[in-house]
């Protein structure tokens, strides 16, 4: 481990961070300002610059220099190791600044750190995690090869394995894709053992040296989207590993993974709101550009729908980011489930959204260059968000197994779910603690406290309360549904895990999801004066997650429509987010 650190060079230790909320949004505004208004023709990290760094297929420079000087490889170190990483929530909200102006940067630059850190200060020995950290501190970068679910995207089976020989290892393998592998200074290898039933182990390596009879840089994957993240494969041949190198125990790196996917499942989709962000602030930009009588104009019900749908997706879907990333500290044993459902269905819907708004710009939806090129980017861009070793198909699993063994989906005990699990700015969180991660569901206490919620709007009252408590109780009867489809499939073993009845259920429970983290983020902001607290946004949102589940259900009152394409196109004006927090952007 003393050369993984000397490559890092003389890191910079950060002092102790202001890890409140009110330091969280500080950082949030210091970056944002930093980066700059994507528009602006003078900022060298505006919408041409990166253009042209996509299409060159690298990473943009002065972007990731701007980074640098933000310190955002803090955001991943533990602040007990002098980084700034206390909440998940606040993590997603930082790195949202950087996907709102580019997804390779937000990849490339530090999520595959991320990804590889949260193994290393979990199961890591100290002097592991502060050579980690101090790596990270100082600038550097490392890279991370996980194991593949056996429910996972990994069709081609690419694979490490590890073999002992003598006080240490031999690494043998390879991967065909890896991202940041050819400028990373440390790896962290999932490697299986030599014979099945053996288990994987976990490792903490240098990064490949061009000068290695035993370890070989391959030659970089193209991909479609996030053309600026830099791929490549790596291949082994008894490349020698010691003991010391060794993450956690020999063969349980399995357990260390399925600890780490509830850190790792909601944090990519939810960072990768703000690149979805950035197609309905661009659509709203055309649309507002055209002439009255143009199909594409602002005073066209199409364009008002696709607008004010879109915005309603990217609500829904960071209500349900914002349970699943504090679920983690609230309640460690559902959130490997609640974590699933994002990475499940928020890449789906953020798609689906995103398409929606390329009829609305036309032929302008395929420009590579120009005003709107950064529209395709992003079209290009979102899909990939849901790929990795914990995917949409692993992820599809976990909803399942979730909803066979926990199949009446309420909280234990009859309890209700924490307040703090729907509280955007809330500060009072229970630190993560990793060994819960790992156990069993005790409950749903998302579902579980969709009845609180309903009863909730029921008694609501103000513009389109009414509204909000039918949608409410058609939610609610949607659950009833789904806990009686999910009894009789454990009741009929032929039909568990891999029957179409089976995958249709968990589609269900992901959107029925959804909207309970909807209606418990209202119920908990009500009374409050602000947007979060009017029932308006919860009434669209629901609308959307409805039409869903039941083609047939109606959609939100037309009142209901404009006053969200007010709020729509307020937000444009002043340059705030389309998320649950409306943040100052650019400025």
């Amino acid at each position: 481990m003393t050369t993984v650190a000397n490559k890092a060079g003389r890191a910079g230790r950060a002092g102790r961070a202001d890890t409140s909320e009110a330091g969280a949004q500080e950082r949030i505004a210091r970056l944002e300002h930093r980066l700059g208004d994507l528009d602006d023709p003078g900022n060298p990290l505006g919408v041409e610059q990166l253009l042209a760094a996509d299409a060159a297929g690298r990473p943009l420079a002065a972007a990731e220099r701007a980074l640098d000087e933000f310190g955002l490889n803090a955001e991943f170190v533990p602040a007990r190791l002098g980084g700034r990483l206390e909440r998940l929530d606040v993590l997603a909200r930082v790195l949202r600044a950087v996907f709102r102006r580019d997804a390779s940067l937000g990849l490339g630059y530090g999520v595959t750190s991320y990804l590889a850190g949260v193994i290393v200060w979990a199961d890591g020995t100290a002097a592991q995690q502060r050579a980690v950290a101090d790596l990270l501190l100082g600038g550097g970068r490392i890279a991370c090869a996980y194991p593949e679910p056996p429910t996972g995207n990994d069709f081609l089976r690419n694979r490490f394995s590890a073999l002992a020989q003598g006080a240490g290892y031999r690494l043998n393998g390879r991967k065909e894709a890896l991202n940041n592998a050819a400028r990373a200074q440390s790896l962290l290898i999932f490697a299986d053992g030599p014979d099945a039933g053996q288990g994987s182990s976990a490792f903490l390596i240098e990064g490949p040296d061009a000068d290695s009879a035993s370890a070989a840089l391959l030659g970089r994957y193209e991909t479609t989207g996030i053309r600026g993240c830099l791929v490549h494969g790596l291949q082994f041949c008894a490349h020698p590993v010691t003991t010391q190198q060794l993450v956690g125990r020999a063969g349980a790196a399995g357990e260390l993974a399925r600890r780490a996917f509830p850190l790792t499942r909601a944090i990519g989709p939810s960072m990768a709101l703000g690149c979805a962000d950035t197609a309905l602030r661009t659509t709203v930009a055309f649309a507002r550009s055209r002439r009255l009588r143009s199909r594409a104009s602002l005073q066209s019900p199409r364009t008002r729908t696709a607008l004010a749908d879109a915005f309603a997706d990217l609500l829904l879907c960071d209500a349900l980011g914002l349970v699943a990333t504090r679920a983690v500290h609230e309640l460690p044993r559902q959130s490997n489930t609640f974590s699933a459902a994002v990475k499940y269905l928020l890449p789906t819907v953020l798609t689906e959204a995103v398409y929606d708004l390329s009829i609305v710009l036309g032929s302008e939806s395929y420009a590579r260059s120009g005003s709107y090129g950064i529209f395709q980017k992003a079209v290009r861009d979102l899909p990939m968000i849901g790929l990795g070793s914990a995917g949409g198909a692993a992820s599809r699993g976990v909803l399942i197994d979730h909803l066979l063994q926990v199949p009446g989906l309420r909280a234990p005990g009859g309890g209700q779910a924490p307040a703090a699990l729907f509280q955007p700015f809330g500060d009072d969180l229970a630190p993560v603690r990793p060994d819960e991660l790992v156990l069993a569901p005790d409950g749903d206490c998302l579902l579980g406290s969709l009845e609180s919620s309903m009863a909730h709007a029921a008694a609501a009252h103000g513009e389109f309360a009414a509204h909000l408590g039918e949608s409410a109780a058609r939610l609610g009867a949607e659950l009833s549904a789904l806990r009686a489809a999910c009894t009789a499939l454990g009741s009929r073993p032929g039909e568990r895990a891999v029957s179409p009845r089976a995958y249709a259920l968990a589609d269900r429970y992901a959107l029925i999801a959804a909207g309970a983290a909807c209606l418990g983020t209202w119920r908990h902001q009500a009374g409050s004066g602000g947007f979060l607290g009017e029932p308006l946004w919860a009434v669209m949102a629901l609308a959307r997650i409805l039409r869903r589940l039941d083609s047939t259900a109606a959609a939100a009152p037309a009142a209901a429509a404009d006053r969200f394409v007010h709020e729509l196109l307020s937000r444009f004006e002043d340059a705030r987010s389309y998320d649950l927090y409306a943040t100052s952007i650019g400025r």
